[in-house]
C-alpha cells in the first residue's frame, strides 16, 4: 500500500518541469536569433559584394591598350578587394570562409566572369533579348556570391537548406557598356581611311603614300 502511494505521489511530482521548459524555450531563442544574424549579416555583405561586382566592372570597361589588358584590370581589381585587409578573413579563408565570392566550392579560388562583347561573349543568352530591351548593355561582370553562414542547423529547427553541400547562392551583376581599346580605335580608324580612298583616289595623303602611312588623329585620338 505504502509502495502504491509513493508511486503516485512521483507521479503527480510537478518539480522540475520549468526547467524543462526554459532549457527548450532558450534553445529555441538562441537558435531563431542564429538565423537572424546570419540573414541580416548576409544581407549586408551582399552589399559589399554588389559594389565589388561594379567596381570589377568599371575598372574592366574603362579604355587601355587592348582588351586583354582591359580584362586583366577587373582581375586585378576583384583580387584587390575580396584580399583587403578588413574582407580577406571573411572571403579568402580557404577553409573557413562564411562567405564565397566568385565560386560555390570551398578552398576555390574565386574569379569574376568578365564577359566584354567580343566573339559573342556577352549575358544576352541568360537575360534575353527583345525589341524593347535590344539597346540595354549585356556586357560587364558576373560574380557568384555563396553564403556559407546560411547552411546552418538549427536545433528543433533542422537545417536551414535543403542540400547541405552546395547551400544557397545568387549571382550579382554589373552591367557595364566597354569603351573601345586603343587597338580597336586605331584599327577602326585605319578601315575608315581605306573606306575613304576606296570612295574617291583624291583623298589619298599624296603620291606614292600608303594606308600603312596614315596616322589618326580623330578629336583626341586614340
Amino acid at each position: 500500500m505504502k509502495v502504491a502511494e509513493e508511486r503516485k505521489s512521483l507521479i503527480r511530482n510537478s518539480q522540475g518541469m520549468i526547467s524543462a521548459d526554459f532549457l527548450f524555450s532558450i534553445t529555441l531563442c538562441v537558435g531563431i536569433s542564429i538565423v537572424f544574424f546570419a540573414m541580416t549579416f548576409t544581407l549586408a555583405m551582399s552589399e559589399v559584394v554588389q559594389y565589388i561586382t561594379f567596381s570589377t566592372a568599371r575598372a574592366h570597361a574603362a579604355a587601355h591598350i587592348d582588351p586583354d589588358k582591359q580584362l586583366e584590370m577587373g582581375n586585378n581589381k576583384f583580387k584587390a578587394l575580396v584580399n583587403t585587409p578588413v574582407f580577406k578573413s571573411l572571403f579568402a579563408t580557404p577553409n573557413g570562409a562564411w562567405f564565397l565570392v566568385g565560386t560555390t566550392q570551398q578552398g576555390a579560388a574565386g574569379a569574376p566572369d568578365i564577359r566584354n562583347g567580343l566573339s559573342g561573349s556577352d549575358f544576352s543568352e541568360t537575360y534575353g533579348i527583345t525589341p524593347d530591351n535590344s539597346a540595354l548593355p549585356y556586357t560587364g561582370v558576373q560574380i557568384t556570391f555563396t553564403p556559407r553562414i546560411l547552411n546552418i542547423k538549427i536545433p528543433f529547427l533542422g537545417n536551414t537548406a535543403s542540400d547541405t553541400d552546395t547551400g544557397f547562392s545568387a549571382k550579382l551583376n554589373a552591367l557595364i557598356f566597354r569603351e573601345p581599346s586603343q587597338s580597336e580605335c586605331l584599327d577602326q580608324m585605319k578601315k575608315r581611311y581605306d573606306a575613304f580612298v576606296q570612295l574617291n583616289s583624291g583623298y589619298t595623303m599624296g603620291s606614292g603614300t600608303t594606308s600603312r602611312s596614315y596616322y589618326p588623329m580623330e578629336d583626341n585620338g586614340c
